[in-house]
Formats: structure tokens, C-alpha cells, sequence
């Protein structure tokens, strides 16, 4: 279970949205115009280029997590703190009541009782590492190599960009939405295995304000 959730924070960290239905391929909400082609191409282009000079982030967000198997939903509250270009600190409230962090050297654990970590050297940990730090402020294009992109523009300027998996793995597909400026999520989903979700809304983020590097080493 420790290692399911360590997969699903690598990716779901970033950007999960509130109740958003699938469409067909098991993405988003599919309710804004859609990208696709060059159009697609360009919006990735234009989000990078957004995210350029993004140094720190730091936000609140409300995580919903369903779970198939048990017929349950688990609800949480947290605050993410992230600077570019590898570096996240990940709280859960209580009950929760664990951090996680994002560094070069992997990815780690901390509760009252006890601390853990993934060293990046293995292959799955290192694409983990590579996609969340793609998501939360670098180029999506890069994720192309093992998803399948797709996305669409809303009526309030924000954009929503999808990826399904090309090959079965624990992260099926995603859902991320950002701001109409391309830089601040707004939420995002997870789709893991054959139907568990993680669900997140982001509030109060702030971009670029100063954060003490040593919240963010365990």
C-alpha cells in the first residue's frame, strides 16, 4: 500500500481535479474545445514557455481518494511546497499526518513514528521523478514518450491536458488542469488500475515567493 501511494503522489500530485467524469479514454472532462494536432503541439509549447522562469510554488489542496476495491472514498487536506527544478514537499493533515519529499536522491517518508525512502536510482522512481517534475513546472511534452496527450481549452481561458498510458502500469491515465496564464493548477485526477481515482483541487497558490530550503529535505 505504502509503494501504491508513493506512485500515485509521483503523479497525482500535481494537479487532480474536483469531480470530473471520464470520458471514453478514461481521461478528462472533455467539456471545453478540443486540442488536438498542432493546436495540441502549440498549447504544450505555450505552457512551457509559461513556465519558464517558475522558481517556487507553494498551494493548499483538498485530495479525494476513491477506492474500488473497499467501495470507499478517502478524503484529506494538505499543502504542497515546491521549487524548481526537483524539489517538493508534499504534508497531509491529520488524520493523514505524513510528509513526503521529492529531491534528486528520491523520494521519502515521514510520520511521527517512522521514515522511509525510494532512491531514484531505480528506473521506475526516476520516470516518476522526470514526469512530476514535467507536470508541476516543466515541459508536458516530455511526457509524450509514454502517454498519449490530448487536451482541450474552457470557456474561462483555463486549459486541460490529458495523457492515457501507452503500456499498463500503475498510473492508467490523468487529467491536469492549469490557469488561463498557464503556470497555477487548478486540479487534476489520477486514474489508477482498473478504477480507483485521486482527485485534487488547488487554492491559494502562490508562484515565486520565497520557501526555506529546508522544509524541503526530510
Amino acid at each position: 500500500m505504502m509503494r501504491r501511494s508513493l506512485v500515485a503522489l509521483l503523479f497525482g500530485l500535481v494537479f487532480l481535479a474536483p469531480p470530473a467524469h471520464a470520458d471514453d479514454a478514461g481521461t478528462g472532462t472533455g467539456t471545453g474545445t478540443k486540442l488536438e494536432g498542432a493546436a495540441l503541439d502549440s498549447t504544450l509549447a505555450d505552457i512551457a514557455k509559461a513556465r519558464k522562469d517558475l522558481r517556487t510554488m507553494t498551494a493548499q489542496f483538498t485530495q479525494d481518494r476513491k477506492i474500488a476495491l473497499l467501495a470507499t472514498s478517502v478524503k484529506s487536506r494538505g499543502e504542497l511546497t515546491f521549487a524548481a527544478p526537483d524539489r517538493l514537499r508534499w504534508d497531509l493533515a491529520p488524520p493523514d499526518d505524513v510528509v513526503y519529499f521529492v529531491g534528486p536522491e528520491g523520494l521519502s517518508y515521514k510520520t511521527k513514528s517512522s521514515t522511509a525512502t525510494m532512491p531514484a536510482t531505480g528506473a521506475n522512481v526516476a520516470r516518476g521523478l522526470a514526469d512530476l517534475r514535467a507536470l508541476l513546472g516543466g515541459d508536458l511534452g516530455t511526457l509524450k514518450e509514454r502517454y498519449v496527450l490530448g487536451g482541450s481549452k474552457n470557456a474561462d481561458g483555463s486549459v486541460e491536458i490529458t495523457g492515457t498510458a501507452k503500456e499498463k502500469g500503475p498510473v492508467r491515465a490523468f487529467a491536469l488542469t492549469v490557469e488561463p496564464q498557464l503556470v497555477k493548477p487548478l486540479r487534476a485526477r489520477l486514474f489508477e488500475g482498473k478504477s480507483d481515482s485521486v482527485d485534487l483541487v488547488f487554492s491559494n497558490v502562490v508562484v515565486n515567493a520565497p520557501v526555506d530550503p529546508a522544509r524541503l529535505r526530510p
